[in-house]
Parts: structure tokens; sequence; C-alpha cells
């Protein structure tokens, strides 16, 4: 059976990432590859929750997160090991971002 941790810091979350990167489908899934145990299921406390959804949101410039669906586009989006929000583009990054935040809205 599979263990669910519970992450109450960013950096506690990030650290345990084996990638050092938290994307908005691993936060969206709560899911990822974690360094010592491979894939596993993560719970983040209210205060983290938040945290975490606040810097996706002020990055997009957006009021909140409507999503459905996880799409592949979703892992470019990410918080890194400097607890920075960062898209990682592919060929034209205006044009994704643009795509990215209609996915969302």
């Amino acid at each position: 059976m599979d263990k669910t941790l519970k992450y109450t810091t960013l950096k506690g979350l990030i650290s345990k990432n084996h990638f050092k990167q938290l994307s908005l489908n691993d936060f969206l899934n709560k899911r990822f590859y974690h360094k010592d145990k491979g894939h596993i299921n993560f719970k983040l406390s209210d205060n983290l929750n938040k945290e975490i959804e606040t810097l996706f949101l002020n990055f997009l410039g957006l009021p909140y997160l409507n999503y459905n669906k996880s799409y592949g586009l979703f892992d470019r989006l990410i918080i890194n090991k400097r607890l920075n929000v960062e898209y990682i583009a592919g060929q034209d990054y205006p044009s994704e971002l643009r795509y990215l935040k209609k996915l969302l809205k």
C-alpha cells in the first residue's frame, strides 16, 4: 500500500522531490517523484496549499485556478528549488503562456 506523506513547508516538499521542483501538475494531482520512495501521493497543510496556489496565481496574473483536467503543459510551470515560479518554454514563450492561462481560466 502506498503511503501518503504530508508536508507543511514548501522547502521541505521540494527538497524531497527527485527533480528539486514542483510542477503545477504535481500540485494539482498531489503526486510527485520522491527522491527515495519513487512516485508518491502527498498532502499539504492548508497554509502550504494556499502558499503554493498563491505563487502560481501571482506568476500567471490570475485571480483563481480553474482546472478540470491535467495537461502536459502544466509540467512546464514549476516552483524551483529557490522557491521561485518559472515557466520552461518550448518554442514560443508568449504564445504558450497565453494558452496556459486560457486553460486555467
